[in-house]
């Protein structure tokens, strides 16, 4: 097909055509130089999401660890305010206190 038969083809459609060719053309041209940025920005956003989510988990375990070593301690204590409670006790019944 030649320039010749293209430019008849669109003069039998009229200007709706050729308003319509030139836009299809203006956001392919659009498309194909702001789509590639846009896919880089997109698979960015991805990627900081993934850290974000793994450092999020790692602030759990850590928050996880710390509650079950103070939890573990403040048994222990609690175990020797009981022993000490009951040495004191003793201690009063020996006396007579």
């Amino acid at each position: 097909m030649t320039w010749s038969e293209v430019a008849k083809s669109l003069c039998f459609w009229g200007p709706g055509m050729v308003i319509a060719w030139f836009t299809l053309t203006a956001l392919y041209k659009l498309a194909d130089k702001y789509l590639g940025e846009f896919i880089k920005a997109q698979q960015g956003q991805a990627t900081s999401l993934a850290q974000l989510a793994q450092g999020t988990e790692g602030l759990r375990d850590s928050v996880q660890a710390f509650v079950t070593k103070d939890n573990s301690e403040h048994r222990e204590i609690i175990i020797l305010l009981k022993f000490i409670a009951g040495k004191l006790e003793r201690v009063e019944d020996r006396n007579g206190c």
